[in-house]
């Protein structure tokens, strides 16, 4: 009798994640917007931090989870489409801040939209328990891993 091989979880929520992104992608290019997904997350987070004032780029480090110069990089990009501006903090050198400009303000709507498409297609399908139920065990997956990280 042969063991049964049991679903590799990390591969398949990595996939997840991945198809998700392809998704995203598709959508706001189809959509005629020159946004990548990761580029749209951090406009979201600034839409939401913001409520007109701006946030460290440290802070959008954390938040996207991403090294200092890749988050460089994407602000950069975003800079140059006119979406968010960034400047040196006058209170203290060291720290960068970016915020919204209003033509990123404009478009936040949009993205919003295509993200909560992506949302539909990832939980199509499954009932309102069944999404809760997910939800919940992917926050404790969540916090599972980050414990591992944070001490490791």
């Amino acid at each position: 009798m042969h063991k049964s091989l049991e679903p590799d979880l990390g591969r398949m929520i990595a996939y997840c994640g991945h198809l998700g992104r392809q998704s995203t992608d598709q959508m706001l290019r189809g959509a005629g917007y020159d946004v990548t997904p990761v580029q749209t997350q951090a406009l979201m987070y600034l839409a939401c931090r913001q409520r007109n004032r701006e946030t460290s780029q440290r802070d959008l480090e954390r938040e996207l989870h991403l090294k200092a110069s890749t988050v460089n990089g994407i602000v950069g990009r975003l800079e140059e489409k006119g979406y968010i501006s960034r400047r040196t903090s006058p209170y203290d050198g060291r720290i960068r801040l970016v915020g919204l400009t209003e033509t990123g303000r404009s478009k936040v709507e949009d993205f919003r939209a295509a993200l909560e498409e992506t949302e539909r297609r990832f939980t199509a399908g499954l009932t309102d328990r069944e999404r809760e139920t997910l939800g919940a065990l992917l926050e404790r997956i969540i916090a599972n891993l980050e414990n591992e990280v944070s001490n490791p």
